[in-house]
């Protein structure tokens, strides 16, 4: 490794190494501190931290950062547009103990910060239901009623429901008759028309809010599925969008 993590800490090994570090999106960095590993665990005299963004401009006094008199840095609310080099030089002096001569020092660091989001996830949910024949046209008339219900409880969340489909089969269990099921797929996703605009209401992070909004509806299906009050198989696989 190149680097040293201590209690959400990021430290370099030696001068002139460079660390990446990675940073969720709307979350605030973790300290990036201005000192090698042995430089740390020596006594230093007169220390001066000088810390530069990616944008080549100094970051003391800037209001999304939190800058530590012992030269730690945390960027607060990291977005994409922060992403980049930052770099820190530390000037230091060294007294000589025979002749109290002064030097000097100038030490420099430097991280390599990213953003990053979490993915978004949709669901693929599969529902099976008795039916008393196959080739029957209330199958077709339940399935478009289960549909016009699904969009409906979803609507307000900004998912959809796509791919949706069913096949009929004969099934025959151990100890039971012959049984006819339909097999019901869809799948649930977060980005239905409008969901630019529920994100940009947002304040934090919009990958949680579209995660949660799926999760939301996969429970609201499944209580529709109770309401109807059939006999149903119900399962359900989550994957990135």
């Amino acid at each position: 490794n190149t680097y040293i993590s201590t209690k959400g800490s990021y430290r370099n090994r030696q001068e002139h190494s460079c660390i990446n570090v990675y940073v969720k999106i709307f979350t605030n960095s973790p300290f990036l501190v201005c000192m090698d590993l042995a430089l740390s665990q020596e006594e230093v005299i007169d220390p001066n931290y000088l810390w530069i963004g990616p944008d080549g401009k100094k970051l003391e006094g800037q209001i999304y950062v939190n800058l530590t008199e012992t030269g730690k840095l945390m960027v607060i609310g990291f977005k994409e547009s922060m992403s980049g080099a930052y770099t820190c030089t530390l000037s230091h002096k060294i007294i000589e103990t025979d002749t109290w001569d002064e030097r000097e020092m100038f030490e420099a660091y430097k991280f390599m910060v990213y953003a990053y989001r979490e993915p978004d996830y949709a669901y693929k949910i599969s529902v099976r239901f008795t039916t008393k024949k196959c080739k029957l046209v209330a199958n077709d008339q339940f399935f478009e009623e289960l549909k016009k219900i699904l969009d409906n409880v979803i609507s307000d969340l900004a998912c959809q429901v796509i791919d949706p489909s069913y096949k009929c089969h004969s099934v025959k269990r151990p100890k039971h008759s012959l049984l006819h099921e339909l097999f019901v797929t869809f799948q649930v996703n977060p980005f239905a028309p409008g969901w630019e605009e529920v994100c940009n209401q947002l304040p934090y992070d919009c990958e949680d809010a579209t995660n949660t909004r799926v999760q939301e509806v996969v429970s609201a299906a499944f209580c529709i599925l109770c309401i109807l009050n059939m006999n149903f198989y119900f399962s359900i696989y989550r994957f990135d969008s």
